[in-house]
């Protein structure tokens, strides 16, 4: 199971020891897998309730849906979201069979909605201590929570 990375503005690898780029407030990004650097993660389908999968990356427009915003940006407790909808752990449970990421309307009260873009470990963690994880690389795949603190790369 592996983390997903953001891409922002440069091909960075953390292995390397280069720094990652941060994610200004606001801005798309594409969250790549260090598993499979071919696939980003999205909305299954622009509606509440909608899975989160693993897809090709679009083309960066405001109609890609794989192209989601960091509200507050990284190195903070933000949302992720695409349009009015974002990333949720709200009745998650990893390791259980209520264990996948979903996308609801987003609500600036909802903890289970904020997420941590860390650069160093780079992951993806919520206030739980859970990171954003793949349990296998292919196309379509759900997205969930682990409890394993997972290294990703990033790449543009």
């Amino acid at each position: 199971m592996l983390a997903l990375l953001a891409v922002v503005s440069s091909a960075l690898a953390l292995a390397s020891g280069v720094a990652a780029d941060s994610i200004p407030a606001g801005s798309a990004a594409h969250f790549f897998s260090s598993q499979n650097p071919s696939l980003v993660f999205a909305p299954e389908s622009v509606a509440a309730g909608a899975f989160l999968v693993t897809a090709n990356p679009g083309d960066g427009s405001s109609a890609d849906i794989t192209a989601l915003h960091a509200v507050s940006g990284s190195r903070v407790p933000t949302q992720i979201a695409y349009g009015n909808l974002c990333i949720t752990a709200k009745g998650v449970v990893p390791e259980s069979s209520s264990q996948i990421l979903y996308f609801d309307n987003c609500d600036p009260q909802d903890e289970a909605q904020f997420w941590t873009i860390n650069e160093e470990p780079a992951t993806i963690s919520n206030a739980d201590g859970n990171c954003i994880t793949l349990g296998r690389a292919a196309k379509g795949v759900t997205v969930r929570p682990s409890s394993l603190v997972d290294i990703f790369s990033r790449e543009r």
